[in-house]
């Protein structure tokens, strides 16, 4: 990895350390069996992935699959388990695979574009998200970032999402609740490039 590269992906991990998320490091070799030990350690039943061909590279969803969790493939899969994955019926322990974008180490946040393979509730739906970010689309600054993804062919994408930790809120008491407007539990994987 990179001088520049390893020190995005330090700094994005403690970033998202700081806002309860988690996060590691891996070759694109161990990436689906590390998406596969996530997946295991929440208990995840049923996993909608993004129609990505980063994940289809990795193996991710082969590998989810191997291990006995059903595997959901955004747009096919808002059919079949949909209802589940909102939490209507069926697994409760739902969990979305999402590639962002762009990652941004400074803030630990994540930016997810809606497009064809990548639906803008793949992320909020399921009790957990899972990202797998290429450490190649990693940038120093939220700055940076948006200036990227709007700048872009003249096309903005549309609709953005901004992603920095579980989803949380405080009642009027100042308890913190996780999971009230989205996934409860964040985790990212940085893969090195090959």
């Amino acid at each position: 990895m990179a001088p520049d590269t390893a020190a995005l992906s330090e700094g994005l991990l403690a970033a998202l350390a700081r806002r309860r998320a988690t996060g590691a490091v891996v070759d694109a070799a161990g990436a689906a069996a590390a998406a596969a030990a996530r997946a295991a350690e929440w208990g995840v039943e049923r996993a909608l992935l993004a129609d990505d061909p980063v994940l289809g590279d990795l193996g991710v969803g082969g590998r989810l699959a191997g291990d006995g969790c059903e595997v959901l493939v955004w747009p096919d899969g808002r059919g079949r388990g949909w209802r589940e994955l909102l939490g209507l019926e069926g697994p409760e322990l739902t969990m979305g695979v999402t590639v962002p974008r762009l990652g941004v180490a400074e803030r630990g946040t994540l930016v997810l574009e809606t497009g064809p393979g990548h639906g803008r509730s793949i992320d909020v739906v399921s009790m957990y998200h899972l990202a797998v970010l290429p450490a190649s689309r990693l940038r120093a600054t939220l700055a940076e970032a948006l200036v990227e993804t709007y700048a872009r062919d003249g096309r903005a994408p549309s609709a953005v999402s901004l992603v920095s930790a579980p989803s949380r809120t405080s009642d009027i008491e100042k308890i913190s609740t996780l999971g009230a407007h989205g996934a409860k539990g964040l985790h990212v994987l940085v893969v090195e490039d090959r």
